[in-house]
């Protein structure tokens, strides 16, 4: 039985349903490369195929080791049949999801190199022009070796925002939203910083930094409450750790660090006192 075809690509295999698109496993036939074929469905919404082949031809001026290649774009079929679709660089490896619950957390010099890669590729990002808006541990995958961070879906956060306006905000999602983002307001690059602070103190602690059982709740505690302090969750690291974690979080955009190399250079300084041991809180069996 021949596979089934999208664009021309040959789907191997379906990997998750979405509400409004489906991710697969698929052969570029040209290449015979293996690719991480997204899908999306426009039900018939003009703004919303506008806004996807935009956000799709911004995704593919990306070209960093730590940004998941898109390779091709299109939308096939017309009317409400019509079907978006993004050919990507499949990752061998899994996303930071599974590293968010304590018992599997990672060793805390990885989580900030990680995070420092991660940073990097914002600041590509950018100084290109394009924000991702929904950066969260699902979109940011590590490879095999569990070294290398590379983080995806740019091209779908606009898609994403507007399946959550007519849906209602995802909790999930919220958790990694800037104040800004929330309150309606200018949006730039530094919210996706503030979305980094918010994976790497749930990486560190296994906790997001606000709880709450309702969406209105989790709301207000965003836009107002102050952050709990790295230091009193994880007395054991760093202070200047705590500190940088503080800034990234911080409620206005212009107190947080000014770019991703920037905060990439910070990760990486407090890595490399947890590696020698000189910085207080490092933990021995960790600069291996």
């Amino acid at each position: 039985m021949s596979a089934r075809q999208i664009a021309g690509y040959a789907v191997q295999r379906t990997l998750a349903h979405g509400s409004i698109g489906e991710l697969h496993l698929a052969t570029d036939p040209a290449t015979q490369h293996t690719v991480a074929l997204k899908t999306v469905r426009f039900m018939g919404n003009a703004l919303s195929r506008e806004r996807f082949l935009k956000e799709a031809a911004a995704a593919m001026r990306l070209l960093h080791p730590h940004i998941v290649r898109t390779y091709a774009a299109g939308v096939q079929g017309e009317g409400p049949s019509a079907l978006g679709w993004l050919a990507m660089e499949w990752v061998e490896g899994h996303d930071l999801r599974r590293h968010t619950h304590p018992q599997q957390r990672l060793p805390d010099r990885l989580v900030l190199e990680l995070a420092a890669q991660v940073a990097e590729g914002l600041h590509h990002a950018h100084a290109l022009g394009v924000v991702h808006r929904d950066l969260k541990p699902a979109n940011i995958l590590v490879d095999q070796t569990g070294r290398v961070a590379k983080i995806s879906d740019f091209g779908c956060a606009r898609l994403s925002d507007a399946e959550r306006s007519r849906s209602g905000l995802l909790i999930g999602t919220l958790a990694y939203m800037a104040p800004e983002q929330i309150l309606g307001g200018p949006v730039d690059g530094r919210c996706d910083l503030y979305a980094l602070g918010v994976v790497v103190l749930q990486l560190l602690t296994g906790r997001l930094p606000f709880e709450a059982p309702g969406m209105g709740d989790l709301l207000n505690q965003i836009a107002a409450s102050p952050a709990p302090p790295l230091h009193q969750l994880r007395p054991d690291l760093p202070p200047l750790l705590s500190d940088i974690v503080a800034r990234t979080l911080a409620k206005q955009p212009q107190q947080r660090q000014t770019d991703g190399a920037h905060l990439a250079r910070e990760f990486r300084l407090v890595a490399m006192g947890l590696a020698s041991g000189i910085t207080a809180g490092a933990h021995p069996g960790e600069a291996q």
